[in-house]
């Protein structure tokens, strides 16, 4: 070893000395927890407004200018916690839907397949053959299932063909003799270029339909096939990249095979269409346009209902919405949501920056600038401010635990900042293997390739009294969107398509939330949420992997979900009630 790497190795060696000794200081340091399973804080004030930031916060201070974000201005907290206020919704965002012959809008096959997503998603856990799918009821029950597994014995479905005719596809029921019949090869040589894939479908991992499903393919890709057998209940056809589909779910189709991510999300755009909160009182649904224009047959809505809009369609001066399970509101009853465009810290990034490292955004007051002191003491001269989320080095630690020093003679008090420290991987994680690490007292998440971060960002996890859980888990399923339906007390919230969603414990999963811009802070009813950008980069990443052109897909032995370790105890800054303000009883915060 020649001198010049003796004295590189020397200098990581006492920089990792130096960021664990830090740890270990802060961790000692730490307050105690309290008995309700959340983190006794001193008092904190109510949230306060949002303030103008500072353009120039001094480069000092920051490891990356670049990346530091502001908070978005514009929501009631008091209002409605964990959720920004929806906006006006603009027009020019939503096609405009032509009219048919019969007055009704023209769906394209492709949007109408991608408008259905969550029926889709969810009926691949009954077997793939349910005409009404369940939604997924998150954050009550760690242990309760998802959904049906697949034991119930399906019903008949009717399948829309490229002709728009319908015919019934039921699943055939198996005699005595078929029972113990066993697979064999068939000869499948098909006049085709590709296989379109007539509706979503469970793809299995065995010719027959009592086999585990993998997941699911979605209606209209064009896939490849490898080969054909016969079983017991139809003659199965071998996809590419793996897996089994019953041939009746198929057709031959002369194009080359065309597979696309899922979900489908426009060059530009944050997700993958655009979703609104409905508003007012004794707010009605309609299934068609003709009757939504007449008022009549509506469902009344109650509780909180969020959706996601396909088209719009304007009658006189009247314009109304289709949404993306085929109901009509009026415009005059959606605000929508404006999705945040924060992202965290990918691996470029990482390997740039020394660890540890923060964000400095206040606890009590997450939308105003960070304070930063000439020394560590409140009552210290006031040297500068930071914009909430800037990306501050993390150097030392007062004696007392209270302040960190970010710069020379740069102090931010610890309540101020959310700092990610890069630790070893669990001895249950293979080496070299990716997993997760979730600080829930920081709301800090990383992703590591072994002991290497490639991945940071901020998270909101679960408020005290609806905590996230704790412990080492692995993710068993992924969906590339999945309706969400939740209760508080008496009343209900349904929440349409939520993108890039990885289940982790039973109904708690890892998600996009579109519908605020409150990471760092605690406020979900136990799943993780992320920013649509991270959610993105992490379902990717992630296993297990997704085929392309899959809508949902299942952990396997072969393919094991990535490990996701949560430690730590959330704590909640104490916020003020407005006297004569009734409380909110269920809000789309409580994912």
């Amino acid at each position: 070893m020649t001198a010049a790497h003796a004295s590189a190795h020397d200098v990581e060696a006492a920089q990792e000395a130096s960021a664990q000794a830090l740890h270990s200081a802060w961790q000692a340091t730490a307050p105690e927890p309290a008995d309700d399973g959340g983190v006794a804080h001193a008092a904190a004030p109510a949230l306060l407004g949002a303030v103008d930031t500072l353009e120039d916060a001094g480069s000092t201070l920051s490891l990356e200018p670049s990346l530091a974000q502001s908070i978005s201005v514009g929501a009631n907290t008091e209002a409605l916690p964990g959720e920004e206020e929806p906006q006006v919704i603009t027009e020019s965002e939503v096609p405009v839907l032509e009219l048919g012959p019969d007055g009704e809008p023209l769906i394209d096959t492709e949007d109408e397949a991608t408008a259905t997503g969550p029926d889709v998603l969810a009926r691949n856990l009954d077997g793939g053959s349910a005409p009404d799918s369940p939604v997924i009821a998150v954050g009550s029950d760690p242990n309760a299932p998802v959904a049906n597994a697949g034991t119930d014995t399906p019903e008949p479905t009717a399948i829309t063909g490229a002709d728009g005719d319908e015919e019934a596809v039921a699943e055939a029921p198996l005699t005595e003799v078929d029972a113990g019949m066993e697979p064999y090869a068939i000869p499948y040589a098909p006049d085709a270029g590709s296989l379109r894939v007539r509706r979503s479908i469970a793809v299995r991992s065995e010719p027959r339909q009592d086999s585990p499903s993998l997941g699911t393919v979605a209606q209209d890709m064009r896939v490849k096939w490898q080969g054909a057998m016969r079983g017991p209940d139809c003659d199965w056809v071998q996809l590419q990249p793996r897996g089994w589909v019953c041939e009746r779910y198929l057709e031959q189709n002369f194009r080359e095979p065309r597979v696309r991510p899922l979900p489908r999300v426009e060059e530009g755009a944050l997700t993958p269409g655009v979703y609104a909160r409905v508003v007012g009182h004794r707010v009605r649904a309609y299934p068609s346009l003709a009757l939504a224009r007449k008022k009549r047959q509506g469902v009344l809505l109650k509780g909180s209902v969020t959706v996601k809009l396909l088209g719009q369609v304007k009658v006189g001066r009247r314009t109304f919405w289709r949404t993306s399970d085929g109901q009509y509101f009026e415009a005059r009853v959606l605000r929508e949501h404006r999705p945040s465009d924060f992202s965290g810290l990918d691996a470029e990034a990482l390997a740039s920056l020394p660890m540890p490292f923060g964000w400095a955004q206040s606890r009590a007051a997450p939308r105003t600038d960070v304070v930063v002191r000439k020394a560590p003491d409140a009552r210290a001269a006031r040297e500068t401010t930071l914009p909430p989320r800037t990306l501050v080095s993390v150097r030392e630690l007062s004696p007392d635990g209270q302040w960190v020093r970010i710069a020379e003679d740069h102090w931010v008090a610890r309540d101020d900042l959310h700092v990610a420290w890069s630790l070893a991987s669990p001895s249950i994680v293979e080496p070299g293997a990716r997993w997760l690490d979730v600080d829930l007292e920081a709301q800090t998440l990383i992703a590591y390739e072994g002991d290497r971060p490639v991945y940071a960002t901020l998270i909101s996890s679960g408020k005290p009294g609806t905590d996230t859980p704790e412990g080492l888990f692995r993710i068993w399923v992924k969906f590339a969107e999945a309706d969400m339906t939740g209760t508080m007390g008496k009343a209900s919230y349904r929440v349409a398509t939520v993108p890039w969603t990885m289940f982790f414990e039973g109904d708690f999963a890892l998600h996009t939330a579109y519908w605020h811009d409150r990471f760092g802070e605690p406020v979900s009813h136990g799943c993780i949420n992320l920013a649509p950008k991270d959610a993105r980069a992490l379902y990717g990443w992630t296993t297990p992997e997704v085929p392309t052109g899959w809508s949902m897909v299942h952990a396997m032995p072969e393919d094991p979900g990535t490990w996701v370790r949560i430690r730590g105890q959330a704590h909640e800054a104490p916020k003020k009630r407005r006297k004569g303000t009734a409380p909110v009883v269920a809000t789309v915060r409580d994912l």
